[in-house]
């Protein structure tokens, strides 16, 4: 379906343009969020925020513009997302950060250079070592705070953010070593 009629009818609060814009996005939606969410999410999570997603599209219709759809998905996809997992982690649910691999969870892209690009990170992320990887993750990943992440790795705030700073500068050395400039 063309997509400029597509956001035109929802813009006109068409029901049956929100169900054409769930079949065409749910699959690539659920996958954002999957991708995104790990193996911190369960399916039903994924379902539930699949759903929040094309409900808040639904209600924010006047910020939709033509060619920009599919992104505009999934960015309230992935923000959805990353308040769930900023959720969980208050209501002190455990990550498991040996969660994170290279096939499921880095690689957000069908591109192939930034494939490449986020393989050179992932290797470079697990070369620095723990409790590094672990400080790098949980603040550039999951988006916890250094508060939240002194509290679950029994350090002190002001301590994560040295040693990610310190982290930091280790892996924009491995990165640049393999020709990956950030």
């Amino acid at each position: 379906m063309d997509e400029g009629i597509l956001i035109q009818r929802l813009k006109q609060q068409d029901s049956d343009a929100l169900d054409d814009a769930i079949r065409q996005y749910a699959r690539l939606v659920s996958a954002v969020i999957s991708n995104l969410g790990g193996n911190s999410l369960t399916a039903e999570d994924v379902e539930e925020l699949t759903e929040d997603t094309f409900i808040a599209m639904w209600y924010n219709t006047d910020k939709l513009e033509a060619g920009k759809l599919k992104a505009y998905i999934c960015q309230i996809a992935k923000n959805k997302t990353k308040n769930r997992l900023r959720d969980s982690v208050k209501h002190n649910k455990v990550i498991n950060i040996d969660d994170v691999s290279a096939e499921s969870d880095f690689l957000l892209t069908n591109d192939i250079e930034e494939k490449q690009a986020s393989m050179i990170l992932y290797d470079a992320i697990n070369e620095i070592g723990e409790p590094d990887r672990e400080l790098i993750l949980r603040r550039y990943y999951y988006y916890q705070n250094s508060k939240q992440i002194g509290e679950i790795m029994s350090m002190n705030a002001q301590t994560v953010r040295t040693r990610l700073s310190r982290a930091k500068d280790k892996l924009k050395k491995l990165l640049a070593e393999r020709g990956l400039v950030l």
